[in-house]
């Protein structure tokens, strides 16, 4: 087990403050949050790049560990073949044994025709096998993964993320993968750390993280589009710009609360859809806006916008048109509550 200790890193003005976690030995461990969270610095204390100001890292043998950047940060002087054999050759691998690894992990990886070619000449995505052949050859114990697809189009991205979960699975070696993409996150993680501005802000499951989060920050971060301030009595929730807008929630009553609910759990119709939703409200739509494979539309109720995502067939056949009137239905168990 990997273990964090009530770690703490100054850098300038950043403070990473007090951190502590732990991560077990097979786990595929996502550290998620916004730019300049502390993620890089994190990572960089588990490969010994920075010595913390205080506290305690164990569990983890940097002789052991492979870190792969963004940024691939290949050798420019050395071809594909001699980047790849790198770690092998400080090792002191005989060569006979360098030459059959590189053969092995390049068939694996798809890089086979790539052996002899210089660094500079590849693309992003030949570049990143590169990198995880270089870093896989070792047989690394630890993979530390600093937003290693960040620089790929959406289609070599999935396959590079397919590539790190098959590794995982085959080699059951640790992952520590830092980005701030959400669908990186579910798609590999065990479990996730979400952080920013140097603290830990919850660790939980993919499912704990994305469907219950603990906090204002993570709900908003994670992507609950509805969020609203106000205040709760009798289970209902006024926001505080709209007293004639109220809410069914779940909780106590609170003069300051703040809720947050996910806009694909927001139901539209043309007509009051009958249903044990106990929130259900008649407005008109404000916007849509469309993105890759659903609309966003966004429905203002008095002086309240509530947002829902549609299929885009749904948006055609319901004729969803900005400035005609709609129906919008959600559950009150989809409503998260936070100290405000």
């Amino acid at each position: 087990m990997i273990k964090f200790d009530k770690m703490n890193k100054s850098l300038g003005t950043f403070k990473l403050k007090n951190l502590s976690l732990e991560i077990n030995n097979g786990e595929y461990f996502v550290i998620l949050g916004p730019s300049g969270a502390g993620k890089t610095i994190i990572l960089e204390l588990l490969a010994g790049l920075l010595k913390p100001d205080s506290g305690e890292l164990t569990g983890l043998s940097i002789h052991k560990t492979a870190l792969i950047y963004q940024d691939y940060m290949l050798f420019p002087h050395m071809n594909v073949r001699d980047n790849i054999a790198y770690g092998l050759k400080v090792r002191k691998t005989p060569k006979e044994k360098i030459t059959t690894t590189v053969k092995n992990i390049a068939e694996q990886l798809e890089i086979s025709d790539l052996l002899d070619r210089d660094t500079l000449n590849l693309s992003g995505g030949e570049k990143q096998r590169v990198s995880i052949a270089r870093a896989s050859v070792i047989n690394p114990e630890v993979y530390l993964l600093d937003e290693p697809t960040a620089a790929l189009d959406i289609n070599t991205r999935n396959k590079i993320l397919k590539t790190f979960s098959d590794i995982h699975k085959e080699k059951n070696a640790t992952f520590i993968h830092v980005t701030h993409n959400f669908e990186e996150a579910l798609f590999l993680a065990d479990k996730i750390a979400v952080v920013n501005n140097g603290e830990l802000i919850q660790i939980g499951t993919p499912e704990e993280i994305f469907d219950h989060p603990e906090s204002k920050f993570v709900a908003d971060f994670v992507g609950f589009d509805n969020s609203f301030c106000g205040s709760i009595k009798d289970s209902s929730f006024s926001p505080k710009n709209d007293p004639e807008t109220t809410f069914h929630v779940s909780a106590e009553d609170s003069e300051r609360s703040h809720i947050a609910f996910k806009a694909d759990d927001v139901i539209l119709s043309n007509n009051k859809f009958e249903s044990s939703a106990r929130n259900s409200f008649h407005g008109t739509v404000e916007s849509i806006n469309k993105k890759l494979s659903l609309s966003e539309v966004t429905v203002k109720v008095n002086d309240t916008l509530i947002t829902s995502l549609i299929t885009h067939d749904s948006l055609k056949e319901m004729k969803i048109f900005v400035g005609e009137p709609i129906w919008v239905t959600f559950k009150s168990s989809a409503v998260k509550v936070f100290p405000y």
